[in-house]
């Protein structure tokens, strides 16, 4: 099991890379708790009242409110998404990765889907000072195109106003 929170690389090595705030500018809601948090200190910009970091170990703490998941990519995606589908109010943000067992596990228990236009430019820890105080970064694009996938009507109404890219909703 993986001990970082980590992406997948295009170069075959784990980077952290951090939800940039046009994600949740263009969202517009709070959120009571982030599960996989660098920590508030680092990621100052992401609108949560609580973040557990790596140390605390979101996956076994409670869960409560509305909560948004950018979770460790690869194997340990599963995991957190099928806690954020249990948990069933909050949003999560991975690689659009429709061929995997974990989509078709609990991407159709969510309520929507948002494909993401264009590709994140996350950011990366060397640039989230910079990131945080608006000054210029490098921006770190992904090899894949990503996705929000909502659990809660409120969320999919934030995705429909938030013109990131097409939403699906499911029904329920």
């Amino acid at each position: 099991m993986s001990t970082g929170f980590t992406h997948e690389s295009t170069h075959n090595e784990s980077v952290e890379w951090y939800t940039p705030r046009e994600i949740f500018t263009a969202l517009g809601i709070y959120f009571d708790l982030d599960p996989c948090s660098p920590g508030k200190q680092i990621v100052s910009w992401i609108p949560a009242g609580v973040h557990y970091t790596i140390k605390d170990n979101g996956l076994m703490l409670p869960w409560f409110g509305n909560v948004f998941m950018n979770p460790p990519y690869g194997q340990d995606t599963p995991k957190w998404f099928k806690r954020l589908a249990k948990h069933d109010n909050g949003i999560g943000l991975v690689f659009a990765r429709t061929d995997t067992q974990w989509f078709h596990d609990y991407v159709p228990l969510a309520n929507a889907i948002c494909f993401i236009k264009g590709r994140v430019q996350f950011v990366k820890p060397c640039n989230a000072i910079e990131y945080a105080a608006g000054l210029h970064w490098p921006k770190g694009g992904c090899g894949a195109a990503s996705m929000l996938v909502a659990f809660g009507q409120h969320n999919v109404k934030a995705f429909l106003r938030s013109n990131l890219g097409p939403v699906y909703k499911q029904i329920k």
